[in-house]
């Protein structure tokens, strides 16, 4: 699953919609629509707060763009 899908599937399981999942992580809702549609990633401290907020790993929030890298 890549990061825009992972984002959806949490944002999701936790009865979110995007305007309620961007306030949680203090960004707007079209960053989340962005990163949803992988039209784009957070910058690297929006990725911690994520990780943090959200209580995944870095390795597992970007394990499917890791992967694409090294093929």
């Amino acid at each position: 699953m890549d990061f825009g899908e992972q984002i959806k599937s949490i944002r999701k399981k936790e009865n979110l919609t995007q305007e309620q999942f961007a306030m949680k992580l203090n960004v707007s809702r079209q960053a989340v629509s962005k990163w949803e549609q992988g039209a784009g990633y957070p910058e690297v401290e929006k990725l911690l707060v994520l990780s943090n907020r959200l209580n995944i790993s870095l390795d597992s929030l970007m394990a499917a763009e890791i992967a694409g890298e090294s093929s």
